[in-house]
């Protein structure tokens, strides 16, 4: 006889595919005219962007372009120019099923990257950079929370989870005339420009989304194409947009993520040569994941009085309520530049920060190294390019608390600043920034199915309406119960117990 039991449901954010491909990079181009010769090459950097990415069925497609900057001095002024190639790309992941409403995040990393002068026009790039794609989505786990049978008697735990609301993407665009301003000089081209986004504040209302977010360009230009003379400039950009997304409330705790797919940087003074102004057209997209507590109740043993029981378990893994993770660190190194010296620093940004979590002491540290790189003139003024690791280990408080999170954070670079402080040496402070979230996993081993043996009957010894019992120190009722065939209730009333395990040997009376 099989009994009947109470399906429960809870809506959990699944990852349902992980991939990586690798991009190849061959070019093999002459300079344009208006380039001039290259003397010494100093950087070439590889700038992938995303132009669309979609799921169709079991296929998730991704298409974009890749920049690649050469960064060279010139064979006459001895300048920082600069050369740029763009070359489409696409790529297609084959997924196992065919998920409903996901939400894909896609990372672009640079894998290697060689890169040498032919002669003093043309140039030989060999490298590539990689795809890692994830796609999430939201599925439904079930769970047994009752066994309805008279002669059941079962066991329970209740956990406290966080419940998955709604998740969903959305994509916009944010555009911005800057104005560089008449004191910085008219800008006569880019030589780098770097954006990046964060999200300020988050407003829900019924299955919409008001985000707050700031966007940050940081760009190195030419005032001077003659002497290749440079200047920096750093604008602030705020932007709002409201989200649709489906089952986010003021009630559920919301986490999103903001990432730029890709962005265009143009010059007004290509059509005016005294103009300051700069134009940016962004497009970001945002990540919302929403999330409640909720309370869920899982059997985890049963027998019953009457019968052998024949039980099936199966293991449950829910989330315990997530903790947003939005914290800065400070983080400062003294650096050598080498043997011939700094005299100026043109141009220094961090490219990426690799990172690991790491537990000292009974507390999770990040640990890691941001990769600085550095545009400089050494003591004769000549324009050079190095790189050098920031190593770094913060502990993060948003962590307190918690027995074996796991931290799904990812670090970047807020503002980062320097001082010269000897002939070859310069001192870095860069802000580190961790966006994201931690959680604790509740593992649950519960029954799934109970069936009766109706030919093995137990036992009862009914000669007596109680039995006496020798219980050691430790002893659980639930096992008392269940070897005389009878309830734990029934035990804790007879001896006026309170606890399920006995606190001490004694003797207790057992109804029968």
């Amino acid at each position: 006889m099989e009994y009947q039991m109470q399906r429960e449901s809870c809506q959990v954010r699944e990852t349902v595919f992980e991939g990586t491909k690798e991009v190849p990079i061959d070019l093999d181009f002459s300079l344009p005219d208006y380039c001039p010769d290259i003397e010494r090459i100093l950087k070439c950097r590889v700038c992938p962007g995303i132009s669309s990415r979609n799921i169709s069925g079991d296929m998730l497609e991704v298409e974009g372009s890749t920049t690649i900057s050469l960064y060279y001095l010139d064979a006459r002024k001895q300048a920082i120019r600069l050369c740029e190639h763009t070359i489409p790309f696409s790529v297609s992941f084959a997924m196992k099923s065919s998920p409903e409403d996901a939400m894909a995040s896609v990372r672009l990393k640079t894998e290697y990257l060689n890169c040498r002068a032919l002669s003093p026009r043309r140039v030989d790039i060999h490298g590539a950079f990689s795809v890692v794609a994830s796609v999430c989505a939201a599925t439904e786990q079930e769970y047994f929370s009752r066994i309805d049978g008279d002669d059941i008697q079962q066991r329970t735990v209740s956990s406290i989870i966080s419940r998955l609301c709604g998740m969903g993407q959305q994509q916009f665009s944010v555009s911005e005339v800057l104005d560089i301003g008449a004191g910085k000089g008219s800008p006569e081209s880019i030589l780098r420009s770097e954006l990046t986004v964060q999200c300020n504040s988050a407003k829900a209302m019924s299955d919409k989304l008001m985000i707050n977010g700031e966007a940050v360009l940081r760009l190195l230009y030419v005032t001077d194409l003659e002497t290749g003379a440079q200047d920096t400039m750093t604008f602030s950009i705020p932007f709002s947009q409201v989200l649709d997304i489906r089952g986010v409330s003021d009630s559920t705790v919301n986490r999103v993520e903001i990432e730029v797919l890709n962005y265009d940087v143009s010059l007004k003074s290509e059509f005016d040569e005294n103009s300051t102004l700069v134009t940016l057209d962004a497009k970001l997209c945002a990540s919302v994941c929403a999330a409640e507590e909720a309370e869920i109740t899982v059997v985890e043993d049963a027998y019953s009085t009457e019968y052998e029981l024949e039980l099936s378990r199966k293991q449950y893994s829910f989330i315990k309520p997530l903790k947003l993770l939005k914290e800065s660190f400070p983080v400062k190194s003294e650096i050598s530049t080498g043997e011939n010296g700094i005299s100026k620093v043109i141009d220094l940004w961090c490219d990426s920060v690799s990172s690991m979590t790491a537990t000292e002491n009974d507390r999770i540290v990040f640990k890691g190294k941001i990769n600085c790189c550095l545009l400089a003139q050494d003591s004769e003024g000549i324009p050079y390019y190095l790189e050098r690791p920031l190593e770094f280990s913060v502990t993060p408080e948003g962590l307190s608390g918690m027995q074996e999170p796991v931290v799904k954070a990812e670090l970047k670079t807020g503002g980062i600043s320097f001082r010269i402080t000897g002939d070859n040496t310069l001192e870095i402070k860069a802000e580190l920034k961790s966006e994201g979230f931690a959680y604790e996993c509740c593992v649950v081993r519960g029954i799934i199915s109970a069936n009766a043996m109706d030919d093995r009957c137990r036992r009862k010894d009914s000669r007596a309406a109680l039995t006496m019992y020798y219980a050691r120190e430790g002893e659980s009722l639930w096992d008392i119960a269940c070897a005389y065939c009878t309830s734990v209730e029934a035990v804790k009333l007879e001896n006026d117990l309170t606890d399920d395990i006995l606190p001490e040997a004694s003797m207790i009376l057992i109804p029968m």
